[in-house]
C-alpha cells in the first residue's frame, strides 16, 4: 500500500514539474523579429479569408508570434496588430533584441468632420471622430474609391486596434507619393536581404536557441533522475529478507 501511495505522489510531482517546464524556460526565450524584405508586403487577417489589413514598410520588423503557422504564413505582430505575413516576404533568419522594430515614423491627421472606419469601405464608418487626433500610421490598403481620385486608405492605430481613413480625408496626401524612411537598422547598414540576416544575427539566434535547449535538458534530468532512483529503491528485490526467512524455517 505504501508503494502505491509513493508511486502516485511521484507521478503527480513529475507531471506538475513537466507542466511547469515551459514557464521555467520562457524567461530564457527572447522575442524574435523578422525583417520585411520587399515592397507592398501585406499583413493579413488571421482568418480563413485572410484579407489584407495594410502594407508593411520594407526594412521594418514584425514580431514572431508563431513561425510557420501554415506552410505559407507566419503569425506575427506589428505595432500591436496581430496577423499573418507570407513566409516569402520576410527574412528567413530571426533577429533578437531589435530596438524600435516597428519604427512608426508618420502620424495621420484627419480633416475636420472625419471619422474612423473599421474597413476600407464607406459603409463601415464608426462614431469615432478622427479630427484633431494624431494617429500612428500603420500602412496603406486599397479600398472603395467612391467620388475620390484615389482608392488608397490609410490604416491607423487607435486604442490598440486598426482602423481606416481614406487618404483624401487627411492632411497627409504626401504619403501617397512618398515612402516612409528606412528603418534605422537598414539605414545604418546595407539593405535587408531576402533569404538571410547578418552572420552576427544568425549566431545570436543560434546561441539563444542552444541556451534554451540546455535549460530544458537540465530540467528534464533534474525531474526524472530522482524518480528513477526512488523507483529502484522501492522495487529492489528483498533478497536479504527472503534469505532470513529461509534460515528461520530451517
Amino acid at each position: 500500500m505504501k508503494r502505491i501511495v509513493a508511486l502516485i505522489l511521484i507521478f503527480t510531482f513529475a507531471l506538475s514539474l513537466t507542466a511547469l517546464c515551459p514557464l521555467l524556460t520562457a524567461s530564457a526565450e527572447e522575442a524574435t523579429y523578422l525583417a520585411v524584405t520587399k515592397e507592398n508586403v501585406c499583413l493579413y487577417e488571421n482568418s480563413i479569408l485572410q484579407e489584407p489589413l495594410f502594407t508593411l514598410p520594407r526594412t521594418y520588423y514584425v514580431k514572431v508570434v508563431q513561425a510557420n503557422i501554415t506552410a505559407a504564413y507566419h503569425l506575427v505582430e506589428y505595432n500591436g496588430v496581430t496577423g499573418l505575413v507570407k513566409v516569402e516576404d520576410v527574412s528567413a533568419t530571426p533577429t533578437a533584441a531589435v530596438t524600435d522594430p516597428y519604427y512608426t515614423a508618420a502620424n495621420i491627421s484627419a480633416n475636420a468632420g472625419q471619422y474612423l472606419y473599421t474597413k476600407p469601405s464607406f459603409s463601415t464608418q464608426t462614431n469615432i471622430s478622427a479630427a484633431g487626433q494624431s494617429l500612428p500610421f500603420l500602412g496603406k490598403v486599397s479600398g472603395e474609391k467612391q467620388n475620390y481620385s484615389s482608392s488608397t486608405w490609410f490604416a491607423v492605430l487607435y486604442t490598440n486596434k486598426v482602423y481606416y481613413i481614406h487618404s483624401q480625408m487627411t492632411e497627409n496626401i504626401n504619403l501617397l507619393e512618398t515612402a516612409l524612411p528606412l528603418h534605422p537598422n537598414a539605414a545604418a547598414s546595407t539593405a535587408v536581404t531576402t533569404d538571410a540576416g547578418t552572420d552576427s544575427d544568425a549566431a545570436e539566434s543560434a546561441d539563444s536557441s542552444k541556451g534554451v535547449d540546455v535549460v530544458r535538458i537540465l530540467l528534464i534530468v533534474g525531474i526524472f533522475v530522482p524518480i528513477v532512483i526512488i523507483l529502484v529503491v522501492l522495487f529492489r528485490p528483498p533478497k536479504k529478507r527472503a534469505r532470513n526467512r529461509s534460515e528461520d524455517d530451517d
